[in-house]
């Protein structure tokens, strides 16, 4: 056989990769059920962190918002310059050097990952900083804007659909990743004041009156995977 027909024949290795990628996508979860109530399951999450987990760590202050929900000294958070509150720990998550491995039980990631230079380090990093059977619980968007400021203080990289997300999480176990919006209400978000004018003022009916019209005159079969995002809840 020629060299150039062996290139074109068929490939064991990339075969198998392949093969690799879609089992991991396969085996994952998609669970729509909070797509219109995300600020609903977040609160879940975090308050069964907070009754369920001996040390969390929020990475980039991410669940700011609910703070509350945990007791002081159960939670640390690291950050990759010190803003206002302060960090408990500056370090850089994609290649830390500050932080302890296997200390946490819980891990709290949200709106990060898109942010940082080196996601798939990150999230490797992570897997070494959870304890077995640590609970992570990450988000992160798909359709979306870009967001970084122009100074870039931190930059905008990043935008993983479900099966990215799944390549991303392959060595956790019990993958389950919660949609955001539909196809139609993620258009929309992709302008500022949808999120901070209209779903501000009216919650998520808007969002989901525009997705059931939608798919009611388009009828498109993959439009559950058409979101604005994803958060994704694991274990390690």
């Amino acid at each position: 056989m020629n060299n150039e027909a062996s290139r074109a024949s068929p490939n064991p290795t990339a075969s198998a990769a392949m093969a690799r990628h879609v089992a991991a996508i396969q085996r994952v979860v998609v669970d729509h059920d909070y797509a219109y109530h995300s600020d609903r399951l977040l609160e879940q999450k975090l308050r069964y962190m907070a009754e369920n987990c001996s040390m969390v760590l929020d990475v980039g202050q991410s669940s700011r918002d609910l703070f509350s929900l945990f007791e002081r000294q159960k939670i640390e958070t690291v950050d990759i310059i010190q803003r206002i509150p302060p960090a408990d720990i500056i370090d850089d998550i994609c290649a830390p050097s500050r932080l302890e491995r296997g200390r946490y039980d819980g891990i709290v990631c949200l709106s990060v990952l898109e942010h940082v230079y080196d996601p798939f380090a990150a999230i490797n990093e992570i897997h070494h900083l959870l304890q077995p059977g640590g609970y992570l619980l990450l988000h992160l968007p798909f359709i979306f804007r870009y967001h970084a400021p122009p100074n870039l203080e931190f930059t905008d990289c990043y935008r993983f659909s479900r099966d990215g997300l799944a390549w991303l999480l392959r060595d956790f176990r019990d993958v389950r990743l919660y949609s955001i919006r539909g196809p139609y209400s993620s258009a929309f978000n992709l302008h500022r004041f949808w999120k901070k004018s209209i779903e501000k003022r009216f919650g998520s009916r808007p969002a989901r009156w525009l997705d059931r019209i939608g798919l009611r005159l388009f009828r498109r079969s993959t439009s559950e995977l058409q979101v604005s995002g994803y958060y994704a809840w694991a274990r390690k």
